[in-house]
């Protein structure tokens, strides 16, 4: 049986002390702050920059300061304008680090700023945009892209030439280029080309010149270097074998025997040593060609070498120095084995996610079954080849260490503290394979109140399954209502009953086995559609399902959000129906429009104020009121730290309001302003206590019971604020109704429920 177990804080330089903010699970991010858990170990390049090495990767920038042995990374939260990471390098004469993105994206990091040049994402061509390499020559730096190449004047961070040197001046994807100090080469998918670096019209495609004479002229190549007075350059062939390597000296092409014969991947040279990447090697050869440095690695595509060491990124492993041999020394910032988010859990302080993706029809992609586990602000996982498509995870209420995942054709795997404790197919359980293919397909999995699991189970005559309290597994007939293909998501709602996503535009279906497993006599189950109030069909393309504090059933489709509002009606009202909501336009039209009813809804939470927290395909991230007229806020990638629209599972601590957000490029975390509301005022705080003059965030009053009237008043007796708290949370800005900062001194804060049952008064010392 082949599995890993990897512990990321061990693998992750154990040696070093790693910069990046944690804890926040224990409430310590501030309200409005973002935090980015992302797996840094799909590295593309590294540069070496002084005395820091950066790393580029999959999942965005980070750095080894050589001085302070620490590793930083530099995420949207901090400036960079995107995530995905193609090329990197570093000009030494101006100190910065230019930043090419898999999006077409700029980015140059000077200092402590961050310069963002956006022209090339926006431009709207037909050709390939991506940005494969980047040569700096003094001030200026060449982008090696998809279409040709683009020209960065490092100085005044903008763009200042594009060069189309294709057929009469087309499109042609250039992959890496060097410079003799005198000629630009450029390695391209058709041949090499050259042209005098200090041509002022290098625009004209004219005036770069084809070499013929190299070995399969007609390319493509892939890298290119000038070194020891000899151009090297990297041929891909289509051939097995491997690619070729051949230099040019005094004019004559030569072979280049490389190490292995595999792909390679990245070929550089300077004074000292020419660096060769292989699929199974990064090389240091010397002048008289021979191997002077070798580094195995499992899947090397460039190297950076610095007085003996060797600084690789290996896009399994992530980045690596070694000074010597076989000796590594792995820095990567601790982070979860992927960026594939597709399920989170979350109960105390752990959080789990789980990695794996169906197709659009519900069809397996057959990744490995992965479980990330965040505990004591550290990640580590386990991930296995033998059990795939892992899509939903369950929390056991009893044992926050005892974790369900669900596979999509390999049966439930369960996990005990981080490690697989068994798989449950049709020789332990009472799930089932599909006929025709033997695939146990489970969409999802959920606890009731008496701590029972239930599990849908796709294609099967019984679809749906419990493991009871005592271990033992039931499976239900349902008259034959679920045999459908595809059965997602299952919710236990606050009356027992459970609700089932049945995608693939099947609408939904809900059980009630009235607490009693083993008697089916009792037992009420219903398939319905979506319609609305006239039996209109709104939409059975469901997504997303979460009961609210009010025990309301919202429901994500691919036309917005739909509300019942009376669910336990499932089973006794023919006429049973959803709602959409309806939201004022409130500009002296009189017209409105439904709640998200454009959107793709694939995420649905709910936070301690009773707001809805909606994820979409396409439009990121919507808070809405509790009843969902108003919107609070709307997170896109584009104008927030969200690191990608797309969203697939969204998750909420009800303790200390953070919202952790799974996308398609990884998972990313909010730390909001709601909270659950507490049974008796018994904890009440309020930070920062006291507020410095220089303090401008927000000042948090917590530990209270839900919704109270909270009202803050100086030591008059004067109101200087009013508000209703968020769940068990009131948030004030330290302004007056006027708007004013509040002058020095002593504030009551006096919190009073609804009914005035419950009272509670604290103080509050500002500094102004």
């Amino acid at each position: 049986m082949i599995r890993e177990r990897f512990f990321r804080s061990v693998l992750c330089v154990f040696l070093l002390l790693v910069a990046v903010r944690g804890g926040e699970l224990f409430g310590q991010a501030g309200i409005g702050d973002w935090q980015s858990h992302l797996s840094y170990q799909v590295a593309r390049q590294v540069a070496i920059a002084g005395d820091r090495v950066y790393c580029g990767t999959q999942s965005g920038l980070y750095y080894f300061d050589m001085e302070s042995n620490t590793v930083n990374i530099l995420t949207k939260s901090d400036g960079l304008s995107d995530l995905e990471i193609n090329a990197i390098s570093y000009s030494s004469g101006r100190e910065n680090l230019v930043i090419g993105y898999a999006n077409t994206n700029i980015d140059i990091v000077e200092g402590d700023e961050i310069f963002n040049i956006p022209d090339i994402k926006r431009k709207q061509i037909t050709a390939n945009k991506t940005i494969n390499n980047i040569l700096i020559v003094d001030d200026l730096a060449y982008l090696s892209c998809g279409f040709g190449i683009v020209v960065v004047n490092l100085e005044k961070k903008e763009i200042k030439d594009t060069y189309l040197i294709g057929e009469n001046g087309g499109f042609l994807n250039v992959f890496d280029m060097t410079t003799d100090g005198v000629m630009l080469f450029a390695a391209t998918e058709a041949g090499i080309y050259e042209a005098n670096l200090n041509n002022t019209n290098l625009v004209d495609y004219n005036n770069w010149i084809l070499i013929t004479d190299v070995p399969h002229p007609a390319g493509p190549f892939t890298s290119i270097t000038w070194t020891w007075d000899k151009l090297y350059v990297s041929f891909r062939n289509p051939l097995p074998g491997g690619d070729n390597v051949y230099y040019r000296e005094n004019g004559i092409w030569n072979d280049f025997e490389l190490l292995e014969s595999n792909k390679v991947y990245h070929v550089r040279g300077d004074e000292n040593e020419l660096i060769v990447v292989t699929g199974l090697y990064a090389t240091a050869y010397t002048p008289e060609h021979e191997a002077g440095h070798v580094i195995s690695s499992l899947s090397p595509v460039h190297a950076d070498y610095d007085n003996g060491v060797f600084w690789v990124a290996d896009k399994t492993l992530g980045m690596y120095r070694s000074p010597a041999w076989g000796e590594k020394e792995f820095i990567v910032p601790n982070g979860p084995l992927s960026g594939d988010v597709v399920s989170i859990a979350l109960q105390e302080d752990l959080l789990y996610t789980a990695a794996g993706m169906l197709t659009p029809g519900w069809g397996n992609t057959y990744r490995w079954a992965e479980l990330n586990e965040f505990r004591e602000s550290q990640w580590s996982g386990n991930k296995t080849p033998e059990n795939r498509d892992m899509i939903h995870i369950s929390i056991d209420p009893a044992d926050k260490n005892h974790v369900m995942g669900s596979t999509w054709g390999y049966g439930m795997i369960e996990f005990r503290s981080g490690e697989i404790a068994g798989v449950y197919d049709e020789t332990n359980s009472s799930l089932q394979g599909i006929e025709s293919t033997s695939l146990i397909r489970l969409g999802g999995s959920v606890y009731d109140q008496g701590n029972n699991l239930w599990v849908t189970n796709a294609g099967v005559e019984e679809p749906i399954s419990v493991r009871k309290t005592d271990g033992k597994w039931k499976s239900f007939v349902l008259d034959g209502k679920l045999n459908i293909d595809g059965l997602g998501r299952i919710i236990n709602t606050y009356a027992d009953h459970k609700w089932v996503i049945c995608p693939l535009n099947h609408g939904l279906f809900a059980c009630d086995f009235n607490g009693s497993i083993d008697d089916i006599s009792d037992d009420r189950y219903e398939k319905f559609d979506i319609v609305d109030v006239n039996g209109k069909v709104i939409s059975n393309n469901v997504y997303a399902l979460a009961e609210d504090n009010d025990n309301n059933i919202w429901v994500g489709t691919d036309k917005g959000i739909i509300v019942y509002y009376s669910p336990t009606r499932v089973f006794e009202d023919e006429a049973f129906y959803g709602q959409q909501i309806i939201v004022p336009r409130n500009d002296g039209t009189g017209l409105a429009d439904i709640l998200l009813g454009t959107e793709k809804v694939t995420a649905i939470a709910v936070d301690g104020a009773n707001r809805k927290w909606i994820g979409t395909a396409k439009s990121g991230v919507y808070l809405v009121s509790d009843d969902g007229l108003e919107e609070v806020h709307h997170f896109t990638e584009d104008d927030s730290p969200l690191l990608s629209n797309a969203i697939t599972d969204i998750v909420i601590n009800p303790e200390n309001g953070i919202v952790y957000i799974g996308t398609d490029a990884g998972l990313i975390s909010y730390k909001s302003t709601a909270i659950e509301g507490k049974e008796n005022f018994g904890d009440v705080y309020v930070y920062p206590n006291p507020v410095r003059h220089d303090y401008q965030g927000e000042i948090v009053i917590t530990g209270l019971v839900g919704n109270v009237i909270v009202k803050i008043t100086d030591i008059g007796g004067n109101i200087v604020f009013e508000t209703t708290a968020l769940g068990g949370q009131a948030i004030w800005d330290g302004r007056s109704f006027s708007g004013n900062r509040v002058s020095t001194g002593v504030y009551m804060v006096f919190c009073t429920n609804e009914d005035g049952s419950q009272t509670h008064i604290t103080k509050l010392l500002v500094i102004n």
